[in-house]
């Protein structure tokens, strides 16, 4: 009983890093970024970024991403065996260091527009939202990963197809709420492909030496 206590309190500790680790680079980036001169950030603007509307109503699903990313890939991670769920938070802390380098090797700003609809700008407030840790989308990247996740430990189709539309429809919503560029999509989506495949390399490894053993 003692035991089964201990893991679980490690585990939340373990989730509780994670969250804790994103926000402080978040807002570190942001605080770095922002002291740069307009000239070292990249545009990484395409033409159809112009062409898409700015659905200020998205922002419903933009901040279901927030509790999506938190408190849903925390449920899904806490399904992982013992030596997946270690790998996942080693794979996830990987994840959001290199994000947070790249955001300041290759800064950009987020496309807002000139007149935020007050909604959107109350929750920009609520969250302390900032404009400068916008490559790669770090939301995007901690959307998609957990889904990955679950079409590795589940075959279930109606969860597979629930966790992937949810996943695509938070990076769509980054878009048409203007926080971020296509290419800030983009990016966020291969940062996660890239770590969930070192995650599936790293389970594999594991398995292959208790095989052996």
């Amino acid at each position: 009983m003692q035991d089964k206590i201990l893991k679980t309190s490690q585990k939340i500790l373990m989730i509780g890093w994670i969250i804790l680790l994103h926000m402080i680079l978040y807002f570190l980036v942001n605080l770095i970024n922002s002291k740069r001169p307009e000239s070292d950030f990249f545009i990484y603007s395409l033409s159809i970024d112009k062409s898409l509307p700015y659905l200020s109503w998205t922002w419903t699903i933009y901040y279901f991403g927030d509790v999506y990313i938190t408190i849903g890939a925390a449920l899904i991670v806490w399904r992982l065996n013992s030596k997946e769920f270690k790998n996942a938070i080693l794979v996830y802390t990987g994840m959001i260091f290199s994000g947070a380098l790249i955001q300041v090797l290759f800064p950009a700003q987020a496309p807002w527009p000139e007149k935020i609809a007050p909604s959107h700008l109350f929750f920009h407030d609520l969250v302390k939202m900032k404009p400068f840790a916008c490559f790669p989308s770090m939301h995007v990247a901690l959307a998609v990963f957990p889904a990955c996740l679950l079409f590795s430990i589940t075959k279930n189709k109606l969860i597979r197809i629930l966790s992937t539309t949810t996943a695509a429809l938070i990076s769509i919503s980054t878009v048409t709420l203007k926080e971020h560029y296509i290419m800030d999509v983009l990016s966020g989506l291969v940062l996660a492909l890239i770590f969930h495949a070192v995650w599936i390399a790293l389970s594999k490894e594991k398995t292959v030496q208790l095989q052996e053993t």
